[in-house]
C-alpha cells in the first residue's frame, strides 16, 4: 500500500517519472517515508566534486520525505545526491547539511514553503517538485 494520495500517483504516472518509496524505521519506533526519484534531471549550472575537480552535473538522486500528516501537511525541505555545489564551488544557500536517510548520505536543502505557496489539502507533488526544479536552476 502506497503512502501517497492517489493524485500523486497518478501525478507521477502521468508524466513518467521514475521513483521509489521508502520506509524505514527510526529508533523510537516510528517510520519515516520517503520519495526517492533516481537520476532526477537537472537544469541550470549545478556542479559535484569529482576527483576534487568541479564537474557539470546533469542528474542526480532527490528524495522528498513524506510526512505522516500528508497531505494535510506541507512538503518541506528534500535531498539530493551527489551533494552539489555552485560553478564557482561554494554551497547552494541553506544546503550545507548532510543527513542519513534510508541507508545513504544525503545533502540537505532547507526549504520552507510560505502559508500562500502551498494549499493544504490541494497541493502535493506536482506543486512541491516545480518548486525543487525552480530552486534547482536558480542556485
Amino acid at each position: 500500500m502506497s503512502f501517497l494520495p492517489e493524485d500523486d500517483v497518478e501525478f507521477l504516472a502521468r508524466k513518467g517519472l521514475v521513483y521509489e518509496l521508502k520506509t524505514e524505521k527510526l529508533p523510537n519506533g516510528t517510520e519515516r517515508n520517503g520519495v526517492v526519484f533516481p537520476g532526477y534531471g537537472l537544469e541550470g549550472n549545478l556542479r559535484t566534486l569529482r576527483d576534487k575537480q568541479l564537474q557539470p552535473c546533469s542528474a542526480c538522486d532527490l528524495l522528498i520525505l513524506i510526512p505522516p500528516q500528508y497531505a494535510t501537511a506541507r512538503l518541506d525541505n528534500f535531498y539530493t545526491i551527489p551533494f552539489l555545489k555552485r560553478p564557482d564551488g561554494t554551497d547552494p544557500q541553506n544546503a550545507t547539511g548532510e543527513n542519513d536517510l534510508f541507508q545513504r548520505k544525503w545533502q540537505f536543502w532547507s526549504r520552507h514553503l510560505g502559508e500562500g505557496d502551498w494549499r493544504v489539502g490541494i497541493d502535493g507533488l506536482e506543486i512541491f517538485l516545480q518548486y525543487v526544479n525552480l530552486d534547482l536552476r536558480k542556485t
